[in-house]
């Protein structure tokens, strides 16, 4: 009996793989799925996206793009956690933006903790790129720079490396 099983579960299986079926509902013939060769064979292949490059002398809008793609890619890479802030900075720099221009909060609490939320920036002419890593995830925003000529407010770590 379990040969007849599996005989059947078999011809299940292969007549899943073969072309269209046609089935019959109230006398009229209808297809059910359709098959890979009904795809037209000159059909476009889709092209992957490209990835985003650090505009020199562009602008924090047009330098969004790939603030974000390189820190959503470290925020993955770090395991969804919240990275340090150097390596956050020091992979910014690595596709282009100006060490000299960023800002960042530290990575540890008043007593010594593991901060909740990891907030950075960087100052592109009058704007401000600006990212957070938090237990929910990566947000960003542009932003007008401060009064101040800055991005951020309250305490930032220094960036002395």
């Amino acid at each position: 009996m379990s040969a007849t099983v599996a005989g059947c579960a078999l011809a299940l299986v292969l007549s899943s793989c073969v072309g269209t079926t046609e089935t019959t509902v109230n006398g009229n013939a209808s297809t059910s799925r359709p098959t890979a060769s009904s795809v037209p064979e000159d059909a476009p292949t889709p092209t992957p996206t490209a990835q985003p490059v650090y505009m020199a002398g562009g602008t924090a809008e047009q330098n969004k793009p790939v603030f974000d793609a390189t820190n959503q890619q470290y925020f993955i890479d770090s395991g969804n956690v919240i990275p340090e802030g150097r390596g956050v900075v020091d992979n910014l720099v690595s596709v282009g933006f100006d060490k000299a221009s960023m800002q960042l909060t530290p990575d540890r609490t008043a007593i010594d903790l593991p901060v909740d939320s990891l907030i950075f920036s960087v100052l592109m002419g009058d704007q401000c790129l600006i990212g957070q890593f938090s237990a929910l995830g990566y947000s960003t925003i542009v932003a007008p720079k401060l009064t101040t000529g800055t991005c951020l407010i309250g305490v930032t770590r220094t960036i002395d490396w």
